[in-house]
C-alpha cells in the first residue's frame, strides 16, 4: 500500500489486495524476518484454484469500493510480479461487469497460455495497459518479455510496454510514467 500511494495520482481511492499466503523473503530467515515477509497467490497445485482465489479477492475489493462510493466504470488494477497475469485474465471478463479503466503491470508476466496474438474481449479492448519491465529482472528476461507488447495489443486497447533499469522490483524511475498513465485515465 505504501508503494501504491507513490504511484497513484491524488484523489484516487486505493485498495490493496494482498496475496493470501505468506512467505519469507529468501535470506531473511534470521532475526527481523517478521518485517521481511512477502505475500503471494500461487500455492494451490491447480492454477485455476489460484486464479479463482485472486478473482474472488479482487471482486470483493471492488464490491466494497462500489458500496463505499467508488465508480464501477472507473476501476483500474495494478500489480507487481505474480498478479500481473491474473489481472490480465480478469480483464477479459471483469467480475463487476464493467471494463477496467486501466491495468498497470510491473515486473510480471502475461498468461503463459498466451503464445499467440489471439483477440481479446469487448471488455479487454476497452482497457488500457501499461506494462513495466526491468532490464535485469531474473524472472523476466529480455527474450521472455519481447512478445509482451504484441500479445497484449492483440487483446487490449491502448498498450504501452516500457523498459527500465533494475531487477525484480518496482523501478522508481517508472513512478512518473505510472502516475501520468493513471491520471490520463481517471
Amino acid at each position: 500500500m505504501t508503494l501504491s500511494l507513490r504511484l497513484a495520482p491524488p484523489a484516487f481511492l486505493l485498495i490493496s489486495a494482498q496475496g493470501p499466503h505468506s512467505t519469507l523473503v529468501p535470506g531473511a530467515e534470521g532475526a527481523g524476518a517478521e518485517r521481511k515477509i512477502g505475500f503471494h497467490w500461487g500455492v494451490a497445485p491447480k492454477p485455476e484454484e489460484n486464479r479463482a482465489t485472486h478473482r474472488k479477492a479482487v471482486a470483493e475489493a471492488i464490491r466494497w469500493a462500489i458500496e463505499n462510493g467508488g465508480d464501477p466504470a472507473r476501476i483500474s488494477l495494478a500489480g507487481f510480479s505474480q498478479p500481473c497475469s491474473f489481472n490480465y485474465r480478469l480483464a477479459l471478463d471483469p467480475p463487476h461487469g464493467f471494463p477496467f479503466r486501466a491495468i498497470v503491470s510491473i515486473c510480471g508476466g502475461i498468461p503463459g497460455e498466451w503464445t499467440a496474438n489471439a483477440p481479446g474481449t469487448a471488455a479487454s479492448k476497452a482497457t488500457a495497459v501499461l506494462h513495466i519491465s526491468a532490464k535485469e529482472d531474473p524472472f523476466y528476461s529480455g527474450e521472455r518479455i519481447a512478445p509482451f507488447r504484441e500479445r497484449l495489443a492483440a487483446r487490449f486497447g491502448d498498450v504501452t510496454h516500457s523498459l527500465y533499469e533494475g531487477g525484480h522490483r518496482i523501478p522508481s524511475a517508472s513512478n512518473d510514467e505510472i502516475r501520468k498513465f493513471l491520471a490520463e485515465r481517471r
